[in-house]
């Protein structure tokens, strides 16, 4: 039996021996389970902080196609479809974490300060298993930005949509919220990161797009690169390549109604364009049409809390 395979196998047993102690209890009523999410993985929570996750396990990789342990399970698929402008390629990583902890955010240095750092070194010191470009917070300077259950800026101007994540790891989006309407609860639960890029995407399984959202070049065929929430605890993160290697890229209203076609019950839109970064397996999956992804202030990260250890 190969290393992944005697991987695979740990991950299976652990995955049973955790379902014995009964399955996690539905707390966003809306979510259901995804279909085939049939195991619970491992609940070990990280520290909500800025530490990094648990090393991720080497023997847990297939290529840059999957990552399984006991606590993150990752597939990574590249899809082609024929659009009016012609051919879109895509990735999809769909993640499943046993604890909302896992998802995470991290800053090139503090989110006190606007420096910029390569995403993938960033996604490096972290131990990010799957990487992501944030909302790079410091190219604005209002919003709601909450970063691991700290607040460094509260000033919204009713411009974008704010995205929370709460403590179980659900996605709620608050609509061009004004000054003062949005806190570090939702529902009754807290908020553990906050997002102001946008706009929303999917709301509630239907797309949703907001075109006073200019700066977004809604109509320009970009790379692109959106956040999801699938089921409990599962996530899509959906990236577009631009107008290269025989593709073309995705307008807004198109890049929403992909997310929905892939499942989507809420969808996010992130800064894309020369920002957009999929960083798996310790490298960046895509390229973008100036040939290097800018540096980046902020990034979302998908880490292991496996030890090694039940």
């Amino acid at each position: 039996m190969n290393t992944s395979r005697i991987c695979l196998a740990l991950a299976l047993a652990l995955l049973f021996t955790a379902a014995l102690g009964g399955a996690r209890a539905e707390t966003f009523e809306d979510i259901p389970l995804a279909a085939g999410m049939t195991e619970q993985l491992l609940s070990r929570p990280l520290p909500i902080d800025f530490s990094g996750g648990a090393a991720p396990a080497e023997d847990c990789f297939d290529g840059f196609e999957a990552y399984d342990d006991p606590t993150l399970h990752v597939d990574i698929v590249f899809k082609e479809k024929q659009i009016p402008r012609g051919l879109l390629g895509y990735w999809v990583a769909t993640v499943r974490v046993g604890d909302a902890s896992q998802l995470r955010t991290a800053a090139a240095e503090s989110f006190s300060t606007n420096t910029a750092l390569p995403g993938p070194e960033i996604a490096a010191r972290v131990q990010a298993v799957l990487a992501v470009d944030g909302d790079y917070y410091g190219y604005h300077r209002n919003g709601y930005i909450l970063r691991q259950g700290q607040l460094f800026r509260d000033k919204l101007d009713g411009a974008r949509d704010v995205l929370l994540i709460d403590e179980d790891g659900d996605f709620h989006v608050v609509v061009r919220p004004p000054k003062g309407t949005v806190n570090d609860t939702v529902d009754g639960k807290k908020v553990i990161n906050a997002l102001f890029f946008g706009p929303a995407l999917v709301l509630n399984g239907e797309t949703t797009v907001d075109f006073r959202y200019d700066v977004m070049d809604p109509d320009k065929h970009y790379d692109r690169i959106c956040i999801c929430q699938t089921g409990l605890l599962e996530y899509k993160i959906i990236c577009s390549t631009g107008m290269r290697d025989g593709h073309v890229g995705i307008k807004l209203e198109d890049f929403a109604e992909l997310a929905q076609e892939e499942g989507a019950i809420t969808a996010y839109n992130l800064d894309g364009g020369n920002s957009t970064m999929l960083y798996f397996h310790g490298e960046k999956l895509n390229t973008v049409d100036r040939g290097k992804t800018r540096d980046l202030m902020d990034i979302i990260y998908f880490a292991s809390a496996w030890t090694g250890e039940e």
